[in-house]
């Protein structure tokens, strides 16, 4: 199976669960809605008092410490959010692959109940965001080139960190583990399930990326078609639908890939296929290790 038709089988299957719990959907706009009006109500106090000012003599200042508690403040507070509905999603999947067919309300009530593990990762990753950041900023002392690699090693770094951590929710949902532990374990499920060939394997990915491409195409002429039959205001409904379509498009797949992970955690953990998945297609999805 090529890496299209592999992805494109994946997006069907992953799909085929929102379209039988819609509250999924749900789940990523409320979860966008409230890191919304979290940034808005840290930014908004910011710029008023001018936190974080240029320095008077030109160029970028180092932060000092109370910039960097602001900061982890703002950084815990979105990975609580994300990672609290995240578990609703989680959750709701874990139910239909097993028959069921969790209501909002329950999975929401689940999600609660898991409350303190979620703001121990919360605390987790705010707290690498955070020692991220400071790195980067300690990086603007070593010049231009020291600052493009330092730049290099914290993206790879960071897109690491987001690589072991995949598998992190599952692992709060279906074992009830704190966050190393649930650390261990997705680090388990990665090297079993994808092992040194995780670079070529796509999941989802490549059919977002055509998604979010033709989107960004039909965007581009819809806003161009209406600037053309109504000036300014036509362009302004044309680029406020592309980014709405944009958004909504990122929020389906970013909700699949969290039911496809789910599916693909009760594989490596349990030996058992998600209700749905067959054992081709996970096999075909990553290839196991011998």
């Amino acid at each position: 199976m090529n890496a299209f038709s592999r992805s494109w089988l994946i997006t069907k299957l992953s799909f085929s669960v929102i379209n039988k719990d819609r509250e999924l959907l749900w789940f990523a706009i409320l979860s966008f809605l409230f890191s919304g009006l979290y940034l808005v109500a840290m930014v908004v106090p910011l710029v008023w008092f001018g936190t974080f000012e240029d320095d008077p003599e030109g160029g970028q200042r180092s932060l000092e410490l109370a910039e960097y508690a602001i900061i982890f403040v703002a950084y815990f507070g979105l990975a609580f959010v994300a990672t609290f509905f995240n578990v609703c999603v989680v959750y709701t999947s874990k139910v239909r692959f097993e028959g069921g067919d969790a209501t909002f309300g329950e999975s929401f009530q689940f999600a609660m109940s898991r409350l303190g593990l979620i703001l121990q990762w919360s605390l987790v990753s705010a707290s690498v965001g955070l020692l991220l950041r400071i790195l980067e900023n300690a990086s603007r002392s070593l010049g231009k080139g020291g600052q493009i690699v330092s730049s290099i090693i914290l993206s790879l770094v960071g897109m690491a960190w987001g690589i072991v951590t995949i598998f992190v929710v599952p692992g709060i949902v279906y074992d009830g583990l704190g966050p190393f532990d649930a650390i261990k374990k997705s680090v388990e499920v990665i090297k079993k399930t994808w092992g040194e060939s995780l670079i070529r394997h796509f999941g989802l990915g490549l059919i977002q990326f055509l998604v979010v491409f033709a989107v960004i195409v039909v965007s581009a002429g819809l806003t161009f078609a209406l600037s053309m039959a109504f000036d300014s205001i036509g362009m302004l409904i044309g680029i406020g639908l592309g980014v709405l379509m944009l958004l909504l498009s990122i929020l389906i797949f970013g909700v699949a890939t969290s039911i496809f992970n789910t599916a693909l955690y009760v594989y490596a953990t349990q030996g058992t296929l998600a209700s749905g998945f067959d054992q081709d297609t996970m096999r075909s999805a990553f290839r196991t290790n011998t």
